[in-house]
């Protein structure tokens, strides 16, 4: 099984730098996808003080489309028989 490594900055950084000196602020973070992305390391120090999932930009987008389709579901008056 090969590694998927991608050293694109994510796209959700605030600040994101592409010079020598600010890639010394990166930080490769492993998301539950299996890419390992770089990310911003006070955007990291946030996220976790917020007790939110580090993810690559692929996931986050994922989730966040799924969580629209749900909400959009509810008020439609679609009703989900998962529970």
């Amino acid at each position: 099984m090969s590694c998927v490594r991608d050293f694109r900055p994510s796209t959700n950084t605030v600040n994101t730098v592409f010079n020598v000196k600010g890639m010394a602020k990166m930080k490769e973070i492993y998301c539950s996808c299996g890419r390992i992305i770089g990310l911003d390391s006070a955007q990291v120090k946030l996220k976790l003080k917020l007790g939110k999932e580090l993810e690559c930009t692929e996931c986050r987008n994922a989730r966040i489309a799924k969580d629209i389709d749900e909400l959009n579901d509810h008020f439609n008056g679609i009703i989900d028989d998962e529970f």
